[in-house]
């Protein structure tokens, strides 16, 4: 049985909206406890994220610099763990969770037969401008569950056995694809990884705006050029790491990629810097080059 009272959640944040105590507030009834990591916030957000914290009886850690995602949520599982919790729920600043997230976690993890090997369950999620499940409707798989390659990290519930038995998340990723390693690493070592079919929360990735291109609607993310960096140095690196391990996987995320690059081009501004920091980051990742810190 999966059970509230052994599960924290864990929410890291680098200046939130002033909107992030109404998103969050939902969560404080379905979990044991509830762990805010900030990353360096100013001086206003850290004073709102204080009344919060009180408000809602949150523990709040306050980095004094901002140490990236993965170190965040390295920091949060290992408190979670000293403080005796089975589970972490992680969450991004921007997610909006679903009034029933964690019981939608706990149907897919009932009917899940390999429960000792279970390593992270991703949610399913809507998109916040069209409200569409991302990954279809919960029918589709006839089941609460669906094994994946990778999870997004918001939303994802991991156990904490597993998560010390694989290790932490990879700190020198500092920002992207710290979700994506972390899965691939965990597959490799025998764990698996699910995500619900139902759609648990609304997530967005980016600031996206809508194009047309030849008839058919594109989506532009609009990531800032040092987000680029990271995207692209992690994915090289990733796919250096697991391209004879997952090869189908690599290969379509590195596609994907491409594709993103090209709507850069041709519908994003600062076209010309998200590029030169993509190269940048291509030539880091090909030489394993994870120590250069860009903000």
């Amino acid at each position: 049985m999966l059970e509230k009272t052994r599960i924290l959640a864990i929410v890291v944040t680098h200046h939130p909206d002033n909107s992030f105590a109404s998103r969050f507030e939902r969560l404080a009834g379905q979990v044991g406890g509830m762990l805010i990591v900030d990353n360096n916030s100013d001086a206003e957000d850290v004073s709102m994220l204080r009344e919060v914290a009180g408000r809602l009886n949150v523990t709040l850690l306050l980095n004094s610099q901002n140490l990236g995602l993965a170190s965040a949520l390295n920091i949060g599982a290992t408190r979670a763990i000293d403080d005796g919790y089975e589970w972490a729920l992680l969450f991004d600043q921007d997610t909006l969770p679903g009034d029933d997230i964690v019981d939608g976690l706990r149907e897919a993890y009932q009917q899940f037969p390999e429960k000792g090997r279970l390593a992270i369950m991703g949610s399913n999620y809507r998109d916040p401008h069209t409200n569409e499940p991302v990954f279809g409707a919960s029918g589709v798989c006839g089941a609460a569950w669906r094994e994946r390659k990778v999870v997004i990290t918001s939303g994802s519930l991991i156990s904490l056995r597993a998560y010390e038995a694989i290790g932490g998340f990879k700190a020198e990723y500092f920002v992207d694809c710290v979700d994506l390693e972390y899965c691939l690493r965990a597959r490799s070592k025998g764990f698996k990884v699910i995500m619900t079919c139902a759609p648990l929360m609304v997530h967005g990735i980016g600031r996206p705006t809508r194009h047309d291109l030849l008839g058919k609607k594109i989506a532009a993310g609009n990531h800032g050029r040092v987000r680029w960096y990271y995207m692209v140095r992690n994915d090289i690196h990733l796919a250096k790491k697991y391209i004879f391990r997952e090869p189908g996987w690599v290969l379509a995320n590195l596609w994907t990629r491409f594709k993103s690059m090209i709507v850069v081009c041709i519908f994003e501004h600062d076209r010309f810097a998200k590029v030169r920091y993509s190269v940048m980051g291509l030539f880091d990742g090909l030489h394993s080059k994870l120590d250069r810190k860009l903000s």
